[in-house]
């Protein structure tokens, strides 16, 4: 019996112990998750200055910290009242070009035209392009501009990426939480059994001394 009530005991406190790990291991790895996203929601994976009134081509580096978002664009921040960003077809009128994203080798993975309609605005910014989301790395982006918008001459312009994120992109660290959850939970529930066990065998081991 006495060895069975031990067995009891070591089961107990292995489930404790392996709860509380994992309890610990998945709680970090969901707020490492949460601060991921919320960096992502302020990243520029690529950001620089460039004159697009007028032809001309700029190579800069690109890095890519986010492979889960739903998309990416390339946006345009000019200073120009509300309005003006919000026509962009007359704002970038004549405006025609690129945008080529490549890896370490010089190989294009992705890219789009960069023109008047198909560009937009949303949500205060000017979009200048879109394209899927891709692995991440270092990357460079090539920015290839040959016919300029007169409108934006003598414009202070700063061309960015940045991530589009929906919300799903935090679903990861909402499913560790949980589990995080529930590993706690086994472990709380095989302590409070060890501990049962032993409270209700110390007044039996004293009665048998006694």
């Amino acid at each position: 019996m006495a060895r069975k009530i031990a067995t009891g005991r070591i089961v107990g406190l292995v489930l404790a112990g392996v709860g509380l790990g994992f309890a610990i291991y998945l709680g970090s790895q969901a707020r490492q998750m949460s601060a991921e996203f919320h960096q992502w929601l302020d990243a520029r994976p690529m950001e620089t200055g460039f004159d697009l009134s007028k032809p001309g081509e700029i190579t800069v580096p690109f890095r890519q910290t986010c492979s889960s978002s739903h998309g990416e664009v390339l946006c345009l921040k000019c200073d120009l009242p509300e309005a003006a960003k919000q026509n962009t077809e007359q704002l970038l009128k004549g405006l025609s070009g690129s945008v080529v994203i490549k890896d370490s080798q010089g190989n294009g993975i992705k890219g789009g035209e960069i023109t008047a309609d198909r560009s937009r605005y949303h949500d205060g910014e000017i979009i200048l392009a879109a394209f899927a989301p891709f692995s991440k790395g270092e990357y460079t982006a090539t920015i290839r501009i040959d016919s300029g918008a007169p409108a934006l001459a003598g414009k202070t312009q700063t061309i960015y990426a940045k991530y589009e994120l929906c919300g799903l992109e935090k679903m990861p660290a909402g499913i560790c939480t949980m589990l995080a959850g529930g590993a706690g939970l086994v472990a709380l529930v095989s302590i409070l059994s060890v501990l049962q066990g032993l409270l209700r065998k110390a007044p039996v081991e004293a009665a048998q001394k006694g």
